[in-house]
């Protein structure tokens, strides 16, 4: 080969690297990308914090929110701004970003050197050598790693939407478990009263001793609940700290348990259709089957190319002094492996990633079924309760009170009525929370938020 052909194959095998070009290893746009995905579906505001000033900024931000009651939405603020874990979720973007620089890198070349002397004179061999093979299939090196990048954004996407929700489900635990201490501690004090009345009713004798170690014993059990459902809330308090990435000086509290918004008024096949447009771990495995594709399709057109070729120059000073260069090339020659295995991994490996396709899609479908039902169940239980159990146990211990005052029921009738209204409190506390986590499981089946008029989650 002569100097002047081989400087043309060498000429077209960097302009058609240059035609690819090289991808910066700075994840500021992925991240930019991934959080315009996760806005579109109800979960805005998020950063990759890297420098200082990001991060001190995003602590003065979080401390203004926390300074109110804390709400579902406002629970998933302060996790974007300050969870460790979501920053650690959202730097396997930057990994991502840098393999995708990496595949738009040239091979670096080689340079040799070799001396041979003897008898008092020596030869020097120099010489610099590329592979080619690894410059010209760069483009679809690059076209394999930008795929891959789509399947992380949207995997890293997925993974950041479902500690965001986690968050909020957290909270909505927490406000349960303190509603329901606050309602025990009602009932202990109704029921120390009953035991203190008992024991004054036994004190006169007008009352048995069996009756007065019922109602002391009444009153231990509901202390006994007391003191599980206050641990519960510590525990669960500490749950939603970790979950904010919050320390344990910073001061913040839980607003309150609100009512349920309705459900979506949309028709379950409408429902599954946007879990299928939404879902992003779904859209991740339809990425990972395009860089299935094209693996397999870079595999295809290199499978008969030699294994390596290596075109450089090489430069020699014989022992006469004198002064040669060339061209030299190195090929590995795809004698024994033809590729045919790697191509039928490859074959076989997209084949499963299509079946994953098809069955997650299934799976995602019956899922926003089952959570859908779920969700309606919880919000006709939790509607039963407040529009029927609690209006007929107010009415009860209403008239109890009215009997009372007539001295037709005892103090202890009385006690007991107030006692079944607060205990009806309590399960429509618990039907508000099951209603709270149903819709947030339906949100994490269709892979976006559900809003209502006030544009809480």
């Amino acid at each position: 080969m002569s100097i002047e052909r081989f400087r043309g194959v060498l000429a077209a095998g960097l302009v058609a690297t240059a035609l690819g070009g090289c991808a910066t290893a700075d994840p500021a746009a992925t991240v930019a990308a991934t959080g315009r995905t996760l806005a579109e579906r109800g979960v805005a505001g998020v950063e990759w914090r890297r420098g200082e000033d990001s991060r001190a900024e995003a602590v003065a931000r979080s401390r203004a929110l926390l300074a109110a009651p804390l709400t579902p939405a406002t629970a998933a603020e302060v996790a974007l701004l300050r969870s460790p874990a979501l920053e650690a979720t959202l730097a396997g973007l930057g990994v991502a970003q840098a393999d995708l620089a990496q595949a738009t890198r040239l091979a670096n070349p080689g340079v040799s050197y070799s001396t041979l002397s003897g008898g008092g004179h020596e030869q020097v061999t120099t010489g610099v050598a590329a592979d080619v093979v690894d410059w010209l299939t760069q483009p679809l090196r690059r076209r394999l790693a930008e795929a891959e990048l789509e399947r992380v954004k949207l995997a890293v996407a997925a993974a950041v939407f479902e500690q965001v929700t986690s968050t909020q489900d957290a909270l909505v635990e927490l406000q349960a478990a303190e509603a329901l201490a606050e309602r025990l501690t009602r009932i202990e004090a109704i029921d120390r009263a009953a035991a203190d009345y008992a024991i004054a009713l036994h004190g006169a004798g007008n009352l048995t001793p069996r009756e007065r170690a019922n109602a002391e014993a009444g009153w231990a059990e509901t202390r006994g609940e007391l003191a599980l459902a206050r641990a519960a809330a510590a525990r669960q308090r500490e749950a939603v700290t970790r979950a904010l990435g919050l320390s344990s000086v910073e001061a913040w509290s839980a607003g309150p348990l609100a009512e349920p918004p309705p459900l979506p008024g949309r028709e379950l096949s409408e429902l599954e259709a946007l879990a299928v447009e939404q879902r992003l771990d779904l859209a991740a495995a339809h990425w990972a089957v395009d860089a299935v594709e094209r693996a397999r399709t870079l595999r295809r057109r290199t499978r008969w190319l030699p294994v390596g070729v290596h075109l450089g120059v090489e430069r020699e000073r014989d022992i006469a002094e004198t002064t040669i260069t060339g061209p030299t090339i190195e090929l590995a020659l795809p004698f024994f492996d033809t590729g045919r295995a790697s191509l039928a991994r490859l074959d076989a490996e997209l084949a499963r990633a299509r079946a994953q396709v098809a069955g997650l899609e299934l799976a995602i479908r019956s899922e926003v079924r089952e959570k859908a039902g779920d969700l309606a169940a919880a919000l006709e239980l939790a509607a039963l309760y407040r529009e029927t159990v609690l209006p007929l146990r107010r009415q009860v211990l209403e008239q109890t009170l009215r009997e009372y005052n007539q001295m037709l029921v005892g103090t202890f009738e009385v006690l007991i009525a107030k006692q079944e209204e607060i205990e009806a409190e309590k399960r429509h506390l618990e039907a508000v929370a099951g209603a709270w986590t149903a819709r947030l499981e339906l949100a994490r089946a269709l892979g976006t938020m559900l809003h209502d008029s006030r544009g809480e989650p």
